[in-house]
């Protein structure tokens, strides 16, 4: 009896141990696992060189394991295409996108006044702090990107849906982790504010997408034929969100 209870307490030990692991190891690559009540099965995603598995928050490590010994060689090759965006510092000539261009960061403590402004191929960002911190000079940076990404578009979508004649009930631009725009089924659309780094065409396919969305909210055939109609090229824009999103980013991680 005290054996059984021995074993038993083990087994209870170890499957408490996995319930509360946060990373398990792949072949050259460590893989975060997430658990969620809400998850039914599990899910993979390789994003900015991480890779991540979501599981129900009941299931055991050893299916995570299993799934990741499956899909090893495609988590390798997309590691491979799209490795970690380097950590951004922050300093005087660091290159960040705009629109899909590059302007260059410049930096320019002890001034008069807080503010940021765009010239023809730099970013200046005058701060009254003497010697400004990474935090300091990202706060300013973001605020003033999220004011661009509001005005630019907000007024790109009202035009397109002139366009397309797909009237929004209202617009929002705001932050998302892992979506660029969305569109509820009474035609309420919210844009990632990221947006505003892509170009300017891939910009343009992203509310396209969610404008059709009040016509189709799904993304059956008949969508994306809609789509199409006023985006004729979005296969293109669709595939470089995929490829190049990760770069979206004024993260300093």
């Amino acid at each position: 009896m005290t054996q059984y209870f021995l074993k038993s307490l083990a087994k209870n030990l170890l499957i408490r141990q996995n319930y509360s692991m946060t990373h398990i190891h792949g072949d050259g690559f460590r893989v975060a696992i997430i658990r969620s009540k809400r998850r039914k099965t599990l899910a993979l995603a390789v994003a900015n060189g991480e890779v991540s598995v979501r599981m129900p928050a009941k299931m055991a490590v050893h299916h995570a394991e299993r799934f990741i010994q499956q899909k090893t060689a495609w988590i390798q090759q997309k590691l491979a295409a799209h490795p970690a965006t380097k950590k951004r510092l922050f300093t005087e000539g660091e290159p960040l996108l705009l629109m899909g261009q590059q302007v260059y960061l410049s930096i320019i403590p002890d001034s008069t006044a807080n503010q940021v402004k765009l010239t023809k191929q730099s970013l200046l960002v005058d701060l009254k702090n003497k010697a400004p911190s990474q935090a300091v000079i990202l706060k300013h940076i973001t605020d003033w990107y999220q004011q661009q990404a509001t005005q630019h578009l907000m007024a790109r979508c009202r035009a397109l849906s002139e366009v397309t004649g797909l009237l929004p009930r209202s617009i929002i631009v705001k932050t998302y982790k892992a979506r660029w725009g969305s569109c509820t089924r009474v035609g309420d659309i919210q844009f990632n504010w990221k947006l505003i780094m892509a170009p300017k065409a891939v910009i343009d396919y992203v509310i396209i997408h969610e404008l059709c969305h009040i016509k189709q909210h799904n993304h059956s055939a008949a969508f994306w034929q809609l789509v199409e109609n006023f985006c004729p090229h979005y296969k293109v824009h669709r595939a470089w969100l995929k490829n190049n999103g990760h770069q979206l980013s004024l993260s300093m991680h």
